[in-house]
């Protein structure tokens, strides 16, 4: 049984047991629960690793930690794009991994 089949298995399974109302329902219930959690308690039931957002370096820390290793001073550099620099970072890795509320995938079908 491939993965595919089992993800469309307990899909089916699921409407079967929780019609359209009941599975709101269940959806608003849950979503409630985890607004009220702080981010303490909701990091207690991660299965597994995660990446806090505030251990990615926006592009300014980037720029800054990489130019202080190699003993430049780039504060003029930066000036014009600070705005975009300190609210942008680039992330390469596991996006599962990443603690956030959503990912989206701008993809085109």
């Amino acid at each position: 049984v491939s993965l595919g089949n089992l993800q469309l298995k307990a899909a089916a399974s699921h409407t079967t047991m929780y019609p359209g109302n009941k599975r709101k329902k269940l959806w608003r219930e849950e979503k409630e629960r985890l607004l009220k959690m702080t981010l303490e308690e909701r990091r207690k039931e991660y299965l597994g690793d995660y990446v806090a957002l505030k251990t990615i370096p926006t592009w300014m820390e980037d720029l800054k930690s990489k130019n202080e290793s190699d003993g430049e001073n780039t504060k003029e550099d930066v000036q014009g794009k600070k705005s975009l620099s300190e609210k942008v970072s680039l992330y390469r890795g596991d996006i599962t991994l990443l603690e956030v509320d959503a990912i989206v995938n701008a993809g085109r079908w």
